[in-house]
C-alpha cells in the first residue's frame, strides 16, 4: 500500500503542474468554508455527512487510483481529470450553495444559476469523458481525434440524461422540486418571450426546466468536443511532422 501511495504521488507530479496543484488546494480551502457553514446544530445527520463526501470529491482521482488496481479502467484514469471534477464541485456546491444562488432568480430577476451550471457541466463532463476514454483504451493504441471527440460527446450526453432522470426520481419519490414544478415565469426570465406563448400551460414548467437544462449542457458539449477535436488534430499533425523535420536532408549528387 505504501509503495502504491508513493507510485501515485510520482505519477501526480508528472501529470500535474504546480499552478494546477495550487488551484486544487484553493478549491479544497473553499470547500472547508462550505463545510463550516453547513455544520449547524439544527441539521440532520445526512446534512453533516454530505458536505464531507462532496469535499472528498476534490481528492477523487487519487482515492480512486489507490482503491482500484492499475489494470482496471479507474486505476488508470489521469490526474488531469481531477481538475474537471473539482471545477464541478466548486461551481455546483461552493458557489451555488455557499452564496445561495440557486433560488435568487425568482426574487431578484437574476439569471437562473442552474442554467449556468449546466453550461459549465457541458465543458467539464465532456473533458472528463475524454480522460475516461483514454483510460479505457489503456494507452495501448492511439485513439483518433474523431473517436475522442465523439466518445466524449456520448459520455456527456449519458450524464446529462442520467442527471435529469435522477432529478425526476427525487421529485417523484421524496417530493423535491429539482425540476422546478413551482417555477413561475417572470418577464425578466430569458425564455419568457418564447415560453409564455407556447400552447402548454404553467403545469408544463417542469418540462421546460428539464429541456432547457439539457439544451444548455448539450450545446456546450458539442462546442467543447469541436474544440477538443481541433486541438487533438493539430497535435496529431505536429507529431506526424516532427519525424520528417528531424530526418537528414538528402545531398544531391
Amino acid at each position: 500500500m505504501i509503495q502504491k501511495f508513493k507510485a501515485n504521488l510520482a505519477v501526480l507530479r508528472q501529470e500535474i503542474s504546480i499552478p494546477e496543484y495550487i488551484l486544487w488546494w484553493a478549491i479544497r480551502i473553499c470547500m472547508f468554508f462550505y463545510i463550516k457553514k453547513e455544520l449547524r446544530p439544527d441539521r440532520d445527520l445526512i446534512d453533516y455527512i454530505l458536505p464531507f463526501i462532496i469535499t472528498a470529491g476534490t481528492c477523487a482521482v487519487f482515492l480512486i487510483r489507490m482503491i482500484f488496481p492499475k489494470k482496471t479502467l479507474l486505476g488508470r484514469i489521469s490526474y488531469k481529470a481531477q481538475k474537471y471534477i473539482s471545477f464541478m464541485i466548486f461551481f455546483g456546491t461552493f458557489i451555488g450553495n455557499y452564496f445561495g444562488l440557486y433560488g435568487v432568480n425568482s426574487e431578484t430577476g437574476a439569471i437562473h444559476y442552474d442554467w449556468i451550471l449546466h453550461a459549465i457541466s457541458g465543458v467539464t463532463i465532456t473533458m472528463l469523458g475524454y480522460h475516461l476514454l483514454i483510460a479505457m483504451n489503456g494507452d495501448k493504441s492511439k485513439l483518433s481525434p474523431q473517436i475522442c471527440a465523439c466518445g466524449s460527446i456520448g459520455f456527456s450526453c449519458l450524464v446529462i440524461i442520467a442527471w435529469e432522470i435522477m432529478e425526476f426520481v427525487g421529485d417523484f419519490s421524496w417530493g423535491d422540486d429539482n425540476q422546478k414544478y413551482d417555477w413561475v415565469l417572470q418577464e425578466f426570465d430569458p425564455f419568457y418571450p418564447i415560453l409564455s406563448k407556447t400552447v402548454a400551460g404553467p403545469e408544463q414548467h417542469g418540462v421546460y426546466d428539464t429541456n432547457i437544462d439539457m439544451a444548455f449542457a448539450f450545446f456546450v458539449t458539442i462546442i467543447t468536443a469541436v474544440v477538443l477535436f481541433v486541438v487533438l488534430k493539430r497535435r496529431e499533425k505536429k507529431a506526424a511532422a516532427a519525424p520528417a523535420e528531424t530526418e537528414p536532408t538528402a545531398i544531391s549528387a
